[in-house]
């Protein structure tokens, strides 16, 4: 027991620092040891000049490995090196910028960039102007059957805008974003939002607001209705004889695509005023206007006969 005592405790004080040294020495070469770390960096393109914009669909990050002692590498892990690209010198079409260590912000000294992917970045600018243009709304879906758009007012009916040469090549109308009429059956007024293409095209006054009204109605359809018989009005069959060309007729009228033809007929009132006739009474041939009055929204486009000859013969004393 005492041999085990001596074997842990004799020179305690040399042996606790053998141990910190070997310790100390362990960090030290493996802090010094080089090795390798991928890394996603983000893309910031700055001092972008202030008549012009990028056109194309740019990267948003890069892909980077680069090389250095652990100790340098692991606070980039949660904290990555950032990439920023000074466009001030930038010229209209395109722009090829080569990519290397030093363009990299933030990257520890003895850290070194041994892979870039992508090495350059290619990037098209093109130049913007003011211009007015008209707005107009674009719609999806149809209106619930038996309904129908009257008529769109879009409130302003232009705006100025801020506009890349190359979008101005293509475009002469604003479009809005597509709104669904598939339920409306009613008129309606909504506020529209433009379809403005990122970096082509910008509202110089973003925050006046763009109204679209919108009117809905009845759908209209032609509907033909045969037979209707004629109501003669005011006849004293007491006075005299009458002989009648026709008794009924035929309509063709204009009235909501859902209404039915049935409800029409019911509703329609068909009429000859005998009066003049039965005060002069005299005999002889006479023509008389039909007169026609239908339901609400429906209207009349024609109809057969427009008028009825009779003939009138007064009874004898």
């Amino acid at each position: 027991m005492a041999q085990i005592r001596s074997l842990f405790f004799e020179n305690l004080t040399l042996k606790i620092l053998s141990i910190i040294l070997a310790a100390f020495l362990w960090f030290f070469v493996s802090g010094k040891s080089k090795t390798e770390l991928a890394l996603s960096v983000p893309i910031e393109f700055t001092s972008i000049p202030a008549d012009m914009t990028i056109i194309t669909k740019v990267p948003t990050s890069t892909h980077i490995r680069v090389k250095g002692t652990k100790t340098l590498l692991r606070p980039l892990t949660s904290k990555p090196p950032s990439l920023s690209i000074n466009l001030a010198k930038a010229v209209t079409g395109k722009n090829v910028i080569r990519l290397a260590q030093e363009t990299f912000n933030d990257l520890p000294l003895g850290v070194d960039v041994v892979n870039l992917d992508p090495d350059t970045l290619t990037i098209y600018l093109d130049r913007f102007v003011k211009v007015t243009l008209p707005i107009k709304l674009k719609t999806k879906g149809v209106p619930p059957k038996g309904f129908q758009i009257r008529e769109i007012k879009i409130t302003p009916q232009i705006a100025e805008f801020r506009a890349s040469e190359e979008y101005l090549k293509e475009h002469d109308i604003v479009f809005s974003e597509p709104l669904d009429i598939s339920q409306l059956r009613k008129s309606t007024r909504i506020n529209i939002t433009l379809l403005t293409p990122p970096n082509e095209l910008k509202l110089v006054n973003p925050e006046r607001k763009i109204w679209a009204a919108i009117e809905i109605g009845e759908s209209q359809a032609q509907r033909v209705i045969k037979g209707i018989r004629i109501n003669f009005q005011n006849r004293n069959k007491e006075i005299g004889r009458i002989g009648i060309s026709n008794y009924f007729v035929d309509l063709v009228v204009e009235c909501p695509l859902l209404m039915q033809i049935d409800d029409i007929r019911k509703q329609a009132h068909v009429d000859i005023d005998l009066a003049p006739l039965m005060e002069s009474n005299e005999n002889g041939y006479y023509t008389f206007p039909i007169q026609v009055s239908l339901p609400e929204k429906v209207t009349l486009l024609s109809m057969d006969p427009t008028e009825v000859e009779i003939v009138f013969k007064k009874t004898d004393p």
